[in-house]
């Protein structure tokens, strides 16, 4: 993400709720909020990726997203990047991560928990 694309999101969700990322190790999946909205609209996309042993984002498994609001609550189901269908995601074995620098890289988030574990 480019310093401008970071600085027009930052002012676009200046009046919506914080967000830290958050991680769940024990399955490897890594759950980041992008601003969707158009002219400071309530919309967010979460996206939960699933990483490989090495660090990486795991290619072999489709991501999930789901579309809600500034609060993390509002989101019930994920659906699946390539089919839609919608799978229920435990919310409570997520973790948040505070300190990251990219916030919605998975990777990088990834990096910080295995970090801050160590």
């Amino acid at each position: 993400m480019t310093d401008i694309n970071m600085k027009l999101q930052d002012k676009e969700t200046m009046g919506f709720k914080k967000f830290s990322p958050k991680v769940d190790k024990n399955r490897r999946l890594v759950l980041t909020r992008m601003y969707a909205g158009i002219r400071g609209t309530n919309v967010f996309q979460y996206t939960i990726h699933k990483m490989n042993i090495s660090g990486q984002i795991n290619s072999n498994w489709k991501h999930l997203f789901a579309f809600g609001t500034d609060d993390f609550k509002s989101v019930s189901k994920f659906r699946n990047a390539n089919t839609g269908e919608t799978s229920k995601v435990y919310k409570t074995a997520f973790t948040s991560i505070a300190g990251v620098s990219e916030k919605t890289n998975p990777t990088m988030v990834w990096r910080k928990m295995l970090s801050c574990v160590s």
